[in-house]
């Protein structure tokens, strides 16, 4: 199980490096597990930025499981069920309605696009294509294509209407409204925005970025140029601005947060003010690859089988993943 963990983390880490990524008080924490009924797209681009490994659609979410070869699971969002919906390594999933797509990292299958029924039935490969940075939006897959070069494409949820959209080498993939916004590793790793017909490519900073967030008109990133310190940038290129004095990785924006992997205090989970006022270390653990699901926060414990763990948003409730109340 332990060379299994290893192996499912060097994966992730990989995909991740051939990219290249004081206390407060608030009432935002209340416990609540309410979560919308249905996904208007796959997964957040913060999750999907940390591989993807956990989304939620209504009741449930849905997690690649370290402890069976990293096939998806469903459990329900108190943990009481737990539902085993395919037999491959999966990454970078999405949930919409009826169907989860995602990459098969099966060896045989090269992170192959796939999709299959939240029930179970109805696997279908949609493209050979190896695909990282998946990102679901209504009828189309977009995606980093590590079969060419790393150049943008998209794909119809159905597998049809297969297209490049543009020949950058890719990473860190956030799809809004008609917008891709990404990593251009062809320029030094510098922040780029192109819109989904491939037209109006634009440069937005010339920072080394990694691990970029889009929330509300905002890009949240790594800047690789500065330490690996936090910083925001207007999607328009504008008042960029540093948050953090901190060597940060891992970085998911949920609710009124930054949540990161702390460098200066042992990788621990970390999160700041959008605006960077506020700042609290939320756990003791060396902790990769933040995930969000409603009011929880998931993460890969380092130094213990790299297992998947979940804590409440503001630190509490710590829970290993596979043992949740009710197995």
């Amino acid at each position: 199980m332990k060379k299994l963990a290893k192996i499912i983390i060097l994966c992730l880490l990989l995909i991740l490096a051939l990219s290249s990524c004081k206390a407060d008080t608030d009432n935002t924490d209340s416990g609540s597990d309410y979560i919308p009924a249905a996904n208007e797209r796959g997964n957040s681009t913060g999750n999907i930025t940390n591989g993807g490994a956990v989304v939620a659609q209504g009741e449930w979410i849905y997690f690649c499981n370290g402890a069976d070869n990293v096939n998806i699971y469903k459990t329900d969002i108190n943990g009481g069920d737990y539902i085993k919906i395919n037999e491959d390594k999966s990454m970078f999933i999405n949930v919409v309605g009826d169907w989860i797509y995602y990459s098969n990292i099966n060896i045989d299958e090269n992170s192959s696009l796939y999709k299959i029924k939240t029930d179970g039935s109805e696997r279908t490969k949609l493209s050979n294509d190896n695909t990282v940075f998946t990102n679901v939006i209504e009828n189309w897959i977009y995606y980093s294509n590590g079969s060419d070069g790393r150049s943008i494409y998209k794909v119809k949820t159905d597998g049809n209407s297969r297209t490049k959209i543009v020949d950058d080498f890719s990473s860190y993939l956030c799809v809004e409204k008609d917008w891709i916004y990404y990593c251009n590793g062809t320029d030094n790793k510098s922040l780029y925005k192109v819109r989904t017909d491939g037209s109006q490519k634009t440069k937005l900073s010339d920072d080394m970025a990694t691990y970029i967030n889009l929330e509300d008109d905002w890009i949240y990133y790594c800047n690789e140029s500065d330490k690996n310190r936090l910083y925001k940038i207007k999607t328009d290129g504008t008042e960029r601005k540093r948050l953090n004095e901190e060597s940060s990785t891992f970085v998911n924006v949920h609710g009124d947060w930054v949540y990161y992997s702390n460098g200066f205090n042992g990788n621990r989970v970390s999160r700041i003010s959008k605006d960077g006022s506020r700042s609290k270390i939320l756990n003791y653990d060396s902790s990769h690859f933040i995930n969000t699901a409603g009011d929880w926060i998931f993460y890969i414990k380092e130094y213990s089988g790299s297992r998947l763990y979940r804590m409440r948003s503001n630190g509490t409730e710590i829970q290993l993943v596979e043992k949740i109340k009710g197995r």
